[in-house]
């Protein structure tokens, strides 16, 4: 598998899981909860893309990685300006993003 489909999936699984964790959220009477969790995990889900276009494009690895550290905690930080008392979980929906992409990548390499 592609590391693009490996990426869709991503995008897909986290897709799904915003959605759930929105309603569950206006479900359960913490929209601003579900709303973070939600934006996070759509957040998130973009973290595969700028890896890879990043080092596509020829960028160091660890300056990639500082680059997406300083773009996703500059994320949570507006986000904690807006969300106020659940900030949190926007951060913990990116947080979620990242191991939906390790799940996707452990399930593809047990595969082959």
């Amino acid at each position: 598998m592609t590391s693009g489909g490996l990426l869709q999936k991503t995008m897909v699984g986290c897709l799904i899981l915003a959605a759930v964790a929105g309603i569950a959220g206006v479900v359960s009477g913490y929209a601003g909860v579900g709303a973070g969790l939600a934006v996070g995990l759509l957040l998130g889900s973009v973290n595969g893309y700028l890896i890879q276009g990043l080092l596509n494009r020829g960028a160091p690895f660890v300056a990639a990685s500082l680059l997406r550290i300083v773009f996703f905690s500059s994320i949570v930080l507006m986000g904690a300006l807006l969300l106020r008392d659940t900030a949190w979980a926007l951060a913990l929906g990116i947080a979620l993003a990242q191991l939906v992409l390790v799940a996707v990548g452990v399930r593809a390499g047990l595969r082959r």
